[in-house]
């Protein structure tokens, strides 16, 4: 009973390791179902903070060109993916995103 149950966990141990290679390998590129999920919740969030006037004007202006120069690059994308929202982003879409990101965290609540 003893040898079977070691056995058993020696077996899950594999398992468990493998899958955690065979996900590693996997996350080799990052989807544009993953980009737009990112940037939607951080535009959500910054549209709220502008909505109960956290956000300072100045920032509001640099914000609406990068969302709008990530959308236009995001939305080719999509169109060159035939709609597969599982495709990999490509890196000019992910450049986009990761200046919006960073942009979106930089600012500064309003007093």
């Amino acid at each position: 009973m003893k040898i079977n149950l070691q056995k058993t966990c020696l077996i899950l141990a594999i398992m468990t390791v493998l899958g955690i290679l065979a996900g590693c390998a996997t996350a080799d590129y990052y989807r544009l179902k993953q980009t737009r999920m990112d940037v939607d919740f951080a535009m959500t969030h910054y549209q709220n903070a502008v909505s109960f006037g956290s956000i300072a004007p100045s920032f509001q202006a640099q914000v609406t060109p990068a969302y709008q120069a990530y959308q236009t690059a995001f939305d080719a994308a999509v169109q060159q993916a035939h709609s597969n929202y599982d495709a990999p982003t490509p890196d000019n879409v992910k450049q986009l995103a990761d200046q919006l990101l960073s942009l979106l965290g930089s600012i500064p609540a309003v007093p």
